[in-house]
């Protein structure tokens, strides 16, 4: 008994003395809190120099990542590309861009500058707009948006597509070429160089199907101050139908009416002039002209 006795008198005086030395920390910690130094609940325990060492790497690892190849290269030394990615082609191939911006497997960092590749995939012809990025790893991604053929004008060295902007761009090969409206002007324009009133053209050409009709194998513009403006021939059928230089939509929509109404007077006609409101006058193969 006098043991049992001993030993929780012991224990209520250890209890007794870590409530004083609770006290005694909490009064020193509100005269440190006075003075702004840091408390004994706030002050952190020693952290191993190795565990530093290891947060420090992954910081630099993940922040490498965020912001890509340049703050990891430091440079550059070492980097090499290991494989080009190619997004948005269409027409050239994979290998075709890779050669147009520059760059192959093995080359070094400065050799995949973003600005450079870009550049150098602009000055190919059928490239509208180009972008690059130099991945960690080695990966590089061209990124290009090419311009489509949607008329074809004889050049010198051959039919050259032209797009949406009225730009003649490249040579066609004869199978891309083919199925395209072909587009006769009086002045020829420049390649490389946008023209508007070949794009309106092309526009109202490419309407014909949305209203039924056939596209337009055949897209004639005079010169400016022509007053026919617009000529276009469709496929299986001789007669040149005159469109004008404004109004053109409603003009689409008077000849959609006038195949659907009246196909055999059409198809024996020379020409179609739709320039006047709401009439068409044609003019036959014998007789010149004629009205409706």
């Amino acid at each position: 008994m006098s043991r049992i006795h001993q030993t929780r008198s012991t224990d209520r005086t250890e209890q007794e003395a870590q409530r004083r030395r609770a006290r005694a920390n909490q009064h020193l910690d509100r005269l440190r809190n006075r003075r702004g130094e840091p408390t004994h609940a706030t002050r952190g325990l020693p952290v191993p120099r190795g565990a530093w060492l290891l947060g420090a790497l992954a910081i630099a690892l993940v922040v490498g990542a965020w912001i890509g190849d340049d703050a990891i290269a430091q440079g550059g030394e070492g980097w090499q590309v290991s494989a080009v990615e190619v997004q948005g082609a269409t027409h050239l191939s994979g290998a075709e861009i890779a050669r147009a911006a520059g760059i192959a497997v093995g080359d070094g960092y400065a050799a995949a500058d973003p600005r450079r590749l870009a550049g150098s995939l602009r000055q190919n012809a059928w490239i509208a707009e180009a972008g690059a990025a130099r991945l960690p790893g080695g990966t590089v991604v061209l990124r290009v948006r090419e311009r489509e053929p949607l008329a074809v004008i004889e050049g010198r060295g051959g039919p050259l597509g032209v797009d949406a902007e009225g730009r003649p761009f490249a040579v066609l090969d004869a199978r891309d070429a083919v199925d395209l409206p072909r587009l006769r002007c009086e002045s020829t324009p420049l390649p490389g160089e946008p023209d508007s009133r070949i794009a309106e053209a092309i526009r109202v050409a490419r309407s014909f199907p949305s209203r039924g009709l056939a596209l337009p194998r055949e897209i004639a513009l005079g010169k400016e101050a022509d007053p026919e403006g617009l000529v276009l021939r469709l496929p299986g059928m001789e007669a040149r139908f005159v469109m004008g230089v404004k109004d053109l939509d409603a003009r689409v929509g008077m000849l959609a009416e006038l195949l659907a109404k009246r196909p055999a007077e059409v198809a024996e006609a020379a020409s179609v002039d739709l320039r006047f409101l709401g009439q068409a006058v044609f003019s036959g193969k014998t007789d010149p002209k004629g009205s409706a």
